[in-house]
């Protein structure tokens, strides 16, 4: 599954910070990380190793594995990245070039 974030209408800091998760997200494990973490309802006014145990019950090891390199690759912590892409429609076609 590839997909990409939709970017109209967002600042460019916010884009810049999607396109460099997108850039980040390699596999479609890790993809599928993403896409899981976006539809969740995490509270973010939660402790974040709280935010981080409940996102692990729901993604589970297989998932979190991805989304743990891709937290190290962008530089975000689990609570940034779910604000970044929670509410961002995406796109199940290639980026035009």
């Amino acid at each position: 599954m590839r997909y990409h974030f939709k970017l109209d209408g967002l600042s460019s800091a916010d884009a810049d910070r999607l396109l460099s998760i997108e850039a980040a997200m390699l596999n479609g494990r890790t993809r599928l990380a993403v896409f899981d973490l976006k539809n969740l309802n995490v509270f973010s006014s939660q402790d974040p190793e709280k935010a981080k145990a409940f996102v692990s019950s729901r993604l589970g090891a297989y998932l979190m594995e991805p989304l743990e390199s891709l937290l190290a690759a962008t530089g975000l912590d689990l609570l940034s990245l779910y604000h970044a892409v929670r509410g961002v429609p995406v796109i199940l076609t290639a980026r035009p070039q």
